[in-house]
């Protein structure tokens, strides 16, 4: 990659940053993030804010690196914290349509052990042709060749540093244009996304192997299964849905694996579990990151031997049954943090289906409209060319189950045509409402205000305890 471009909104110019070896200040290019030896050692990280130290200003510039625009497979992000020498670096799998948090807190999706990276510090979202980088106001920022940039979009072989970890984006394939068959009787959609899922659909329906779909929620995973167990030739067979995250974690044995009579207290009488429920026929488990690693490890045992034990049986009974899992859960972060087990992990993704987003298939919004309500109470509605244009301008979170609320909330507007001022009313009354900064001494006043507690301080002013106790912290300097 020869170059990349710098858009700055302070100036509304462009330049152009050279390739290494440039005299420019900026000259290190993304695709060539060394180390630390070339980027870090000759500023010595004096740019890092300390704590309670006021942060350096932010360039107000986005960084783009592309090189083609073809569809990208999973990358992977090398993860290398501080001096080379200071251990191996972590690698997470970031497949496509998946957005991961990187920061220090335990919530985050990807946690790095970095003083001088912020809480929740950035955003990496699978883009499809990019890899986009969001910086979430963090102390220090997020650098590419050493600039500060709110987002970046990179490509295989970028990087870029946040606190003193640098992120490299590597071991990407690129992947031909997916194959596209016509729809599906299930599913709702004609777009090019819908058509690249049926022939996918298809292509793993007569195969005996497991199935593993991703997607957020709201993208159908439990219709997209359904069709998989209907094209192929179990569709005259039985066709079992659970959800993992529903079930009781004393009870999850039982419920896939059954039991008998008597075989613990209150098992008044014999249940045959999911997995005899389905045989010769199709199991869907929704949620499967849900189980504890104790019932995964049993799991993995059925879908190895083909064999299930009921709780309280003397042996096991052979089964057929065509396993299909999904989740919206990053499980390959998950297997890294030991919260899922990756030899199970192994066998579940022999085949795997990315559901997309309905933001990535605005042309379908119309189609889906149309379908969800001719078959509500409400029924079928006309909807303006604006009111269409309102709704595909949207970003749906929360896809097609935040697109039915919204159609059924405005369509109760009127008695006829839906319009744009109906759509987007219903979106103005589902925004959150707007917080209040708590600044250090409100936090004071609210920690005494409960008699000096600090969970309860953080209760009242609604934000994490860790917050809290830092805001505290801040308030004692100032005094």
């Amino acid at each position: 990659m020869d170059n990349a471009l710098i858009r700055s909104d302070q100036d509304n110019l462009s330049r152009s940053i050279p390739s290494a070896g440039g005299a420019d200040a900026f000259s290190a290019p993304a695709a060539a993030c060394s180390p630390w030896q070339q980027e870090l050692a000759p500023r010595g990280r004096s740019d890092l804010a300390a704590p309670g130290a006021e942060a350096p200003a932010l360039r107000d510039v986005t960084h783009e690196l592309f090189d083609d625009c073809e569809a990208l497979a999973t990358v992977w992000l090398r993860c290398e914290h501080g001096p080379a020498g200071a251990g191996a670096p972590a690698r997470v799998a970031v497949p496509p349509g998946a957005e991961l948090v990187l920061g220090s807190a335990q919530g985050a999706d990807v946690r790095l052990d970095d003083a001088a990276v912020s809480a929740r510090h950035c955003r990496v979202a699978h883009r499809g042709t990019s890899i986009e980088v969001t910086d979430l106001d963090s102390r220090n920022g997020v650098r590419v060749g050493g600039v500060r940039v709110r987002q970046a979009a990179l490509v295989p072989g970028g990087c870029f540093e946040i606190g003193r970890t640098a992120v490299v984006i590597e071991a990407a394939r690129k992947v031909a244009m997916a194959e596209e068959g016509p729809p599906l009787p299930l599913l709702v959609g004609r777009s090019r996304p819908m058509l690249q899922l049926a022939a996918a659909v298809r292509r793993v329906a007569s195969l005996q192997l497991p199935v593993l779909l991703r997607g957020e929620s709201g993208t159908g995973k439990d219709l997209v299964a359904r069709a998989i167990h209907q094209e192929s030739a179990r569709a005259g067979r039985p066709f079992v849905v659970l959800n993992a995250a529903t079930i009781p974690r004393e009870l999850a044995e039982s419920e896939l694996f059954g039991h008998r009579r008597g075989a613990f207290t209150g098992a008044l009488r014999e249940r045959r579990g999911a997995f005899l429920e389905a045989n010769h026929g199709t199991l869907f488990l929704d949620e499967i990151a849900s189980l504890s690693l104790e019932v995964q490890a049993k799991l993995l045992r059925v879908v190895e031997e083909g064999m299930v034990r009921p709780l309280g049986a003397e042996g096991p009974i052979q089964i057929n049954v065509r396993l299909i899992v999904a989740t919206c859960e990053p499980l390959e972060t998950l297997v890294l943090d030991r919260q899922f087990r990756g030899d199970l992990y192994e066998r579940l993704a022999v085949c795997r289906i990315q559901l997309p987003a309905l933001r990535e298939r605005p042309d379908d919004i119309p189609l889906l409209a149309e379908h969800i309500l001719a078959n509500s109470e409400i029924g079928l509605r006309p909807l303006s060319p604006g009111a269409l244009a309102a709704l595909r301008a949207h970003r749906w979170q929360g896809n097609v189950r935040e697109l039915r609320n919204v159609l059924i909330q405005a369509a109760l507007r009127t008695n006829g045509r839906v319009l744009p001022e109906h759509v987007t009313a219903v979106f103005a009354e589902r925004e959150p409402p707007l917080r209040r900064k708590i600044t250090p001494a409100d936090a004071l006043r609210a920690f005494e205000e409960v008699g000096g507690n600090i969970s309860a301080a953080a209760r009242l002013a609604e934000i994490p305890r860790s917050t809290m106790r830092d805001l505290l912290r801040a308030a004692t300097r100032e005094r």
